[in-house]
């Protein structure tokens, strides 16, 4: 489980960049949150334009980045164990296609996933997708 300290840290470094618009969240009947989803507009083309510094003015095209982008970034999506398999996660994605769509994103790339994660490789297979990063980790005892 992610620990306090971990949600602290990562929700002062990323909340100013996050567009509210780009969070989606599923509750039940009784109000309890069972899914949700997080992303961001992606900022690798800022970054790139502002040549990886933000002063005196990258941070504009940071700030351009969060508002108008053809690509998103998808960082999490959480979905409860009790609803998985019940056309939660067909909710939840059509939500965020409907985000997707009004806001001009065409492309939408997802954080590492493990290549053994079928359930996970399961939800991209009726999008146009490419593998295109591969991380690998080896082990060698010295």
């Amino acid at each position: 489980p992610i620990q306090q300290y971990q949600i602290d840290h990562y929700k002062d470094k990323y909340i100013k960049y996050i567009n509210p618009h780009y969070i989606k969240c599923i509750e039940d009947a009784e109000g309890k949150l069972i899914a949700f989803a997080i992303t961001m507009p992606s900022f690798s083309k800022a970054l790139k334009k502002a040549n990886g510094s933000l002063w005196p003015f990258g941070f504009i095209h940071l700030l351009k980045a969060r508002n108008k982008n053809d690509t998103a970034a998808f960082y999490l999506i959480g979905i409860d164990p009790e609803y998985q398999g019940k056309g939660v996660t067909a909710a939840i994605f059509q939500a965020m296609q409907d985000l997707f769509s009004a806001n001009g994103i065409t492309q939408v790339e997802t954080n590492p996933e493990l290549e053994e994660n079928k359930a996970i490789q399961q939800l991209w297979k009726k999008y146009d997708h490419k593998l295109h990063k591969r991380r690998r980790t080896y082990k060698r005892d010295l």
